[in-house]
Parts: structure tokens; sequence; C-alpha cells
């Protein structure tokens, strides 16, 4: 799956037009590699989202979803968020 559409479908980014402009700004990495929007995203990958405002969200994707329409309780299914000071950084 893209990094900007399972940014959408986590909820993570609110929209995939804004997760695509993240991309393209280098502010989303996959494995500590700039991501660009068509970048594939797998189960195991972890993602790193520098937020407007300077916050970073970092989290590992436990599940890809088969279809383009998540519920919002089944998001936070979809990954798993991870402290800064996780070993894989």
């Amino acid at each position: 799956m893209r990094i900007d559409l399972f940014l959408k479908l986590s909820g993570i980014v609110k929209t995939r037009s804004r997760a695509g402009k993240a991309c393209k700004a280098g502010r989303v990495s996959i494995n500590g590699k700039t991501a660009k929007p068509a970048a594939d995203v797998s189960v195991g990958d972890v993602l790193e989202v520098r937020m407007p405002g300077g916050r970073t969200v970092r989290a590992r994707v436990e599940e890809i979803p088969s279809t383009r329409q998540v519920s919002r309780k089944r998001r936070k299914d979809l990954y798993t968020m991870l402290p800064e000071e996780d070993p894989c950084w």
C-alpha cells in the first residue's frame, strides 16, 4: 500500500493530499529513509512523520488494510506508536 494512503487510512494524517505534501516536503520516512508519496509500506515498517509545529510521530505498521475504508475504532489497530527512545532510532 502507498504511504500516503496508509497515513490517511490510519488517521496519522488527516487527508491523503496532506500526506502527499508531507512526503514531497521530505517530512515522512520509512525505516529511516525519506519516502515519496507512492512508496510502499509493509507490515513491520517503522514510519516517522514530522508534523507541523515540530511534533514527530513514530509508528510501526502492524497491519495493512484490505479496503480503502477503515472504521475509526479499527484505525489504531493498523499501527503501534513508538517512544522516542526506541532502539529502532
